[in-house]
């Protein structure tokens, strides 16, 4: 599963694969907290592998993983 985390327009917003609608929020440090706590989760539960992206100007970091 992966969780991205993007930089809209100065706003940041968690997009989740199972998800209809991603969750906005106006920090990125708050965003990639959501994200993370999300992943752990995710891994804790089901024990498969869970990785957290972020896309940010134009580039995608894969910043956290899970395996």
């Amino acid at each position: 599963m992966v969780i991205v985390v993007q930089n809209i327009s100065r706003h940041w917003r968690v997009v989740h694969p199972s998800w209809e609608r991603s969750r906005n929020f106006i920090c990125g440090k708050e965003a990639f907290d959501a994200a993370a706590a999300l992943a752990l989760d995710h891994h804790g539960r089901t024990g498969t592998a869970v990785t957290v992206q972020v896309a940010a100007f134009g580039t995608v970091v894969e910043a956290l993983r899970f395996e």
